[in-house]
């Protein structure tokens, strides 16, 4: 059976033919999963009033179990630090976090979860964990364990 990304490889293939288009197969692939995940993800969370992005910077802040500063968080979440702030203020503006003053940078502050947040996070962790396993189900076992190694080696060559 074809894939999208099939499709656009082939396609490149046969205007480039001078190209070398196959990392598009591994690259296409991870980032396609990766949005459609993504709107999986955001699709489930809209009826706790959160979106993937939400999940993920308040994820960090409870796994952290301790005031995080912005940059931390996005050091941890790889979003961007607009994107941190903007998550910080609407989270803050729903009564999920809290922000305090930093006393080593009089400048910055830190954040942590409230309980309201962290009781969200906890219960709507059981929800998403249940869809990811749901979304990884149909995979063979021998499948999904090459992905893990796969998927491993790929992060740690990009990570360095």
């Amino acid at each position: 059976m074809t894939d999208a990304i099939e499709i656009v490889h082939d396609r490149w293939q046969l205007l480039r033919p001078d190209l070398d288009v196959a990392p598009i197969l591994v690259i296409g692939r991870v980032t396609r999963a990766g949005r459609l995940i993504q709107r999986q993800s955001d699709e489930l969370l809209r009826e706790f009033g959160l979106g993937r992005t939400d999940f993920d910077v308040l994820a960090a802040l409870v796994r952290h179990d301790g005031p995080m500063t912005p940059t931390a968080v996005a050091d941890e979440t790889l979003l961007s630090a607009p994107a941190v702030t903007k998550r910080i203020r609407l989270l803050g503006q729903a009564g999920l976090l809290e922000k305090r003053d930093n006393p080593d940078d009089g400048r910055g502050y830190l954040v942590t979860p409230t309980p309201r947040g962290r009781a969200l996070l906890h219960d709507v962790l059981d929800v998403q964990i249940a869809a990811e396993g749901e979304m990884v189900s149909r995979l063979d076992g021998d499948v999904r364990a090459g992905l893990v190694a796969g998927l491993t080696a790929l992060l740690r060559e990009l990570e360095g």
